[in-house]
């Protein structure tokens, strides 16, 4: 049986990264950041914190 796990969306506005991050366990969080990868690398960091919790 699947379980959605975490759901996120990411869009971009004038030269910003905004990142909504949904799960069961963290709820809902958002994250901006100028570029692409500084907008990952919190969504990854944050992820992974919750499930490291586990």
């Amino acid at each position: 049986m699947e379980e959605l796990l975490v759901h996120f969306d990411i869009y971009s506005e004038n030269t910003k990264f905004f990142a909504k991050v949904k799960s069961e366990m963290g709820g809902l969080r958002e994250f901006s950041a100028r570029n692409i990868e500084k907008l990952m690398e919190q969504v990854i960091i944050d992820v992974s914190e919750e499930f490291d919790n586990l």
